[in-house]
């Protein structure tokens, strides 16, 4: 069978091809420019993500429209485009903090900007795909520019540590999900979502093979999401990665394997009679649980948005499995939004120097009181203190698990509400460290520099944070 591709089809995936496409000339036009100034590539590259996101917005509006294209392996709707939505901007607010932070670690090589662009095509076709084939193929991209991303302070310890081992890790769940993607073929003979995962909810021999393939396939998500018992590369690999860098891995590539989740789980029923919504309903409730009581016990701050990471990770698999949707990309953007502004502020305090721990931000709010504002509102709006941002998402998204009486939905509830409570301790940490103590840590006595293209990130995923609630909601969306 000859498929030709029509306009609509190109169209589908423009913001794709476009940002593989500058990152392919990046690549070639590097061997010509040996310039150590890299401001016009990063300007370009932060041009392109607009562009992108433009197309985005034009594809879901007019040309092509919702649907399916590519002979059904591509597939546009409202939860993909919100999350592509959240992989652009995260991505270009990456570029646009990072490059003081990779100059004060001696990354003067330019790969760093197409590296990003593939990223995000990667990201793209996670959740825009609607085969498994295309799926997979994003999700290896997305992991292959992220063992180099992580590794990029070649000359520091922590930094290649911290590939290494999400590399040997990534290779395993890679393995785990592409047997999964055998499995669904061999029970149903298609790759593409819809046919590949009807099996599960029949009876019959092919059943069985799926039932398999899809186990296999959710431990290789699992471990992208850093679900508990898959979540132990996570301290690790933020903490040896550049801080921007593990921004954008905790807000981009994370929001990509929840998402992915979310469009496979709107494939099973919707009830909870599945034996994959029960274990998933477990793997949520421990992963709260696991995150919330190690953050307690982390002075890092790193280590500690690491550890809430997986216990936010928690929450939104809960609101998956529960039959959430637009509540959980909300949740994510959210989520997505303090991330890039934490781990920002976090870079800079850090100088290239330090670890940042609570000791470190002792009495910050002497010496630099915006950052010590901007530290405050991003760990209260994570642990959910209203007004913020994080408050409301985790009340839309328990409200939705509330709306049944299911006992696993009681459980997971009862837990996630539980777990939010214990979470407040270490997010409090912070004010206290920063407000309230009478030393002054390493970073408040140090002098630095200030770096616009930080400020103006945190600035401006901050104001998001405080304010976007009032006119933006998951009805919205």
């Amino acid at each position: 069978m000859v498929f030709t591709p029509n306009a609509n089809d190109l169209l589908s995936i423009l913001p794709a091809l476009l940002l593989s496409g500058v990152g392919l000339i990046f690549l070639v036009l590097q061997f010509f420019y040996h310039s150590n100034e890299h401001r016009v590539i990063r300007f370009v590259t932060g041009g392109t993500i607009l562009l992108a996101i433009y197309f985005l917005t034009l594809n879901l509006g007019s040309k092509p429209g919702k649907g399916l294209f590519f002979h059904q392996q591509v597939s546009i709707s409202d939860v993909s485009f919100w999350l592509n939505i959240i992989y652009f901007a995260s991505g270009f607010f990456t570029i646009i903090a990072s490059p003081r932070i990779l100059s004060q670690h001696g990354v003067d090589f330019p790969e760093f900007y197409p590296l990003m662009l593939f990223a995000l095509t990667g990201m793209y076709f996670m959740t825009t795909g609607a085969d498994l084939i295309v799926i997979f193929v994003g999700l290896e991209l997305l992991s292959i520019t992220l063992y180099v991303l992580i590794g990029m302070a070649r000359h520091e310890i922590s930094s290649l540590e911290a590939t290494l081992k999400y590399f040997l890790l990534g290779a395993f769940s890679s393995g785990f999900m592409l047997m999964g993607i055998a499995f669904l073929f061999g029970g149903s003979g298609t790759t593409q979502l819809d046919g590949a995962l009807r099996p599960l909810v029949v009876e019959g021999p092919s059943s069985f093979f799926s039932k398999i393939g899809f186990a296999l396939l959710l431990v290789g998500v699992s471990f992208k999401i850093a679900l508990a018992p898959f979540h132990s590369w996570t301290p690790d690999v933020y903490e040896g990665s550049l801080t921007t860098i593990t921004g954008f891995m905790a807000s981009g590539p994370k929001a990509a394997a929840m998402g992915l989740l979310l469009i496979l789980f709107q494939y099973l029923p919707a009830d909870n009679s599945s034996i994959f919504t029960l274990i998933l309903g477990i793997l949520a409730a421990v992963s709260m649980t696991v995150g919330n009581v190690f953050a307690l016990k982390q002075e890092n701050l790193k280590r500690v948005l690491a550890y809430s990471s997986i216990s936010h990770a928690g929450y939104v698999v809960a609101g998956i499995v529960c039959g959430a949707k637009m509540e959980v990309i909300y949740y994510l953007i959210m989520y997505a939004v303090t991330n890039v502004a934490g781990f920002a502020i976090i870079a800079y305090l850090e100088n290239a120097k330090h670890q940042i721990t609570y000791s470190s931000i002792k009495y910050l709010s002497n010496t630099k009181p915006l950052t010590a504002v901007g530290l405050l509102i991003i760990f209260f709006s994570l642990a959910g203190i209203p007004p913020l941002g994080g408050f409301w998402t985790k009340l839309f998204l328990f409200q939705k698990i509330a709306e049944s009486e299911n006992i696993l939905n009681r459980v997971l509830l009862i837990t996630g509400v539980i777990n939010s409570a214990i979470a407040i301790f270490y997010y409090l940490r912070v004010t206290v460290s920063a407000f309230m103590s009478e030393d002054s840590g390493e970073s408040t006595t140090e002098s630095i520099p200030t770096s616009y293209g930080i400020s103006f990130t945190s600035t401006v995923c901050i104001l998001f944070a405080v304010f976007a609630w009032v006119v933006f909601q998951p009805n919205a969306l």
